[in-house]
């Protein structure tokens, strides 16, 4: 059965940092320091769990006036369910009902396809690799 749990600021950390943790550092060999920072003082973290086990989080920050995605990672094990869709949709419909009329994410180019799908649009280049997307509105429709 997939649930799904909202954490609010650093008191309950443990629940989404371990998961950070495994993708960013263990799988992607990021530095450990970029797993957490000032932002999740205050952050929407959602985490989805699959039979109760852990399997993804994200975040919802506000940030230079706008709502941002971040912090998206689904542990590799439970790839292939759509879990980031669902998880990406919980952000944008966090967002919306605390009253952004757009979300934001910066993302890896890689990972363009699963943000376009759910009706995000490329309006930025960051870098050769980072770009930056924009959903208006709300989710609508089944996750896929």
């Amino acid at each position: 059965m997939i649930s799904t749990k909202w954490f609010q600021g650093i008191e309950s950390k443990h629940n989404f940092l371990e998961i950070r943790k495994s993708v960013f550092c263990e799988e992607l060999k990021v530095g450990e320091e970029s797993i957490s920072d000032f932002y999740d003082q205050f952050a929407f973290n959602v985490v989805l769990y699959d039979d109760d086990k852990s399997a993804g989080t994200g975040r919802l920050i506000f940030k230079d006036g706008k709502y941002f995605i971040d912090k998206l990672c689904v542990l590799k094990k439970f790839r292939g369910n759509n879990y980031s869709d669902l998880i990406i949709r919980m952000l944008i419909r966090k967002a919306v009902n605390i009253g952004a009329e757009k979300t934001y994410a910066s993302i890896d180019k890689k990972y363009r396809l699963i943000f376009k799908k759910i009706g995000f649009e490329e309006i930025e280049t960051d870098s050769n690799v980072n770009i930056l997307m924009m959903k208006e509105g709300d989710v609508g429709g089944n996750c896929s």
